[in-house]
């Protein structure tokens, strides 16, 4: 063997160039954990927005930024607006809601025929 020879390891697999991790909750209160990989940050966003309209439309919740892999029963996730709505109440009643960028309230549910905000 020349001593100018670099011997190269056998690359078994390479990293993608990019790739997106969300962590979640199945209904059933299991955490756990999608990685997706792509070949463009633009390709890969697609398939982790329809990823994450998936899961929301399914009853999977998203883990809270403090690690406590749920999210508090005084909070739930607002599809429109991909935002925390908190619940409120009031006369025994309660809900939840949260104000939009528009200073309106949304609940996290359109009205089918006029397309506006409940």
């Amino acid at each position: 063997m020349a001593i100018d020879e670099i011997v190269k390891p056998i690359v078994l697999f390479s990293e993608a160039p990019a790739s997106f991790n969300t962590r979640y909750v199945t209904p059933e209160g299991f955490v756990c954990q999608l990685t997706l990989r792509g070949e463009s940050g633009k390709d890969l966003l697609e398939r982790a927005n329809k990823a994450l309209a998936f899961l929301l439309a399914h009853g999977y919740s998203p883990c809270d930024n403090n690690n406590n892999h749920h999210r508090s029963n005084d909070t739930k996730w607002c599809s429109i607006h991909n935002c925390v709505m908190k619940r409120r109440e009031k006369d025994r009643k309660f809900w939840y809601s949260h104000k939009t960028d528009e200073g309106l309230w949304c609940r996290g549910n359109q009205k089918k025929e006029e397309g506006v905000h409940e």
